[in-house]
């Protein structure tokens, strides 16, 4: 019988690999969401050492987890061998009996945010046509450690100290608590060889600095203890970005927060409860939602319009989001070119429904027989109309006649609080004489006493 090895006796290649292997399977064990059982993956695959031992660590687990594994490489076109080093990065893949999609660049511009950015846009198209759950993304511990001390060098919250985040959607990264040499380690154990990228060693790049210059520079006073505690410091982070962030939940919950198609809608004397600090983490969170992420400046200008600012005002907190009062309520809003409206014609005779798009909103209008389901719906004299009607948005110089006179429409919905941003999403009914007859969910066009002989047109609407 084999003797069991001496705890001093020096660790063998298997070693090393049997160590990394059994911690990466505890590492997923711990985080089921992170890669789940049964489901398709895609390697975001560079043929480097990072990437190519995520390669072979997901092979060692794909039956046992019945994971479908598939490849993407993304050539950035920018430096000389780049599409040999792209065909040497396939060939890897297919040794190890997964394929790779190739995806290069066309007269790539700009800098690294440019490069990271069309890498991302290549590897989400990818997993759509893999029909990928997830995208395995090779960050480890040291490059996590770098990301914390570019944001500490930037000025950071705990967001950024948090550094990398182990999921964000579809993107995952399961080798965050492995370092780099023990990956390569255990790639020397495996005798396997990976592709080194020369944009790694650039020292025009900020991220290549950190790692050839600060971190050794800061390892002269803490040692191997560095990598470690820099870790350690962005897991507290992230555990007290979590709370802050669960804390600014419920408190939007409390101050009636409610997404909308363009953005969003907060009670403003829901948010004045609240000190600076908490109404500034709970704007960036709804620009969060948004698809926004706010810069110091944008969080202050946001943070003082809300005490502030008056009502029919509103600031620019983003490139292409504003923060805006309406009455006692505060908007969030994409400034975005709305698509033209869609507007219905509707014919004298029959019935039917057709979808409308005022103001950016979509809805369906029905007319002649209704099912009953419609949120808003109404009848009008026969007599008072003049066919075609025409379902439209308001425009200036709108009246309807209401039983205490003529009123234009702009006065009419402000006395409902019908706020600003909203008004052009109103649909409005006109006959062909342009005189307004219902002004849907506020007013119907005033007639004279109802007369039993008359006939009446049935029109109701519903929101999409």
């Amino acid at each position: 019988m084999a003797r069991p090895r001496s705890p001093s006796a020096p660790r063998t290649a298997g070693d090393v690999g049997r160590d990394v292997e059994a911690r990466f399977r505890r590492a997923l064990l711990a985080a089921p969401d992170l890669l789940p059982g049964g489901s398709s993956v895609l390697v975001a695959f560079s043929g480097g050492s990072d990437s190519l031992a995520l390669l072979h660590l997901l092979c060692g687990i794909r039956e046992s987890r019945r994971l479908r594994l598939a490849a993407a490489h993304f050539d950035h076109g920018l430096r000389a061998g780049s599409a040999e080093r792209a065909a040497r990065a396939a060939e890897l893949c297919r040794s190890a009996g997964v394929p790779c999609r190739i995806g290069r660049a066309h007269a790539l511009r700009g800098g690294q945010a440019d490069y990271r950015a069309a890498r991302y846009a290549f590897l989400a198209a990818a997993r759509r046509r893999a029909g990928a759950a997830r995208v395995a993304l090779g960050h480890q511990r040291d490059d996590h450690v770098e990301t914390v001390l570019l944001n500490l060098l930037r000025g950071t919250g705990f967001r950024g100290l948090a550094g990398i985040p182990a999921r964000r959607g579809a993107f995952v990264r399961p080798l965050l608590g492995f370092g780099s040499e023990e990956l390569r380690d255990y790639l020397r154990a495996e005798g396997r060889e990976w592709i080194e990228d020369p944009a790694n060693l650039d020292a025009r790049y900020r991220r290549s600095r950190v790692r050839h210059g600060l971190v050794p520079a800061l390892s002269e006073y803490a040692g191997e203890a560095l990598r470690p505690l820099v870790a350690e410091l962005a897991r507290h982070a992230l555990e007290a970005d979590e709370g802050l962030e669960s804390r600014a939940r419920r408190q939007l919950a409390t101050a009636g927060y409610r997404k909308t198609p363009l953005g969003a809608q907060i009670a403003r004397f829901g948010l004045l409860r609240y000190d600076r600090a908490a109404r500034a983490r709970m704007l960036r969170k709804v620009a969060r939602d948004a698809g926004f992420r706010l810069s110091r400046r944008g969080t202050r200008a946001g943070v003082a319009f809300m005490s502030g600012g008056t009502s029919g005002h509103g600031v620019d907190i983003a490139a292409g989001l504003r923060l805006e009062r309406e009455f006692d309520r505060l908007r969030v809003r994409q400034r975005r070119d709305p698509r033209p409206d869609l507007e219905v014609e509707i014919g004298e005779t029959g019935s039917g429904r057709e979808g409308a798009r005022i103001g950016g909103s979509r809805y369906e209008v029905r007319w002649g027989t209704l099912e009953g389901t419609e949120r808003w719906a109404t009848a009008l004299p026969g007599s008072a109309i003049r066919f075609p009607l025409r379902v439209r948005g308001p425009r200036p110089g709108d009246r309807i006649r209401m039983p205490v006179g003529s009123r234009k429409l702009t006065k009419l919905l402000n006395e409902r609080r019908v706020p600003a941003s909203e008004r052009p999403g109103v649909p409005v009914v006109v006959g062909a004489d342009q005189k307004v007859l219902w002004v849907v969910g506020h007013a119907t066009r005033a007639v004279e006493s109802p007369d039993p002989e008359r006939t009446w047109f049935a029109i109701g609407v519903i929101e999409r």
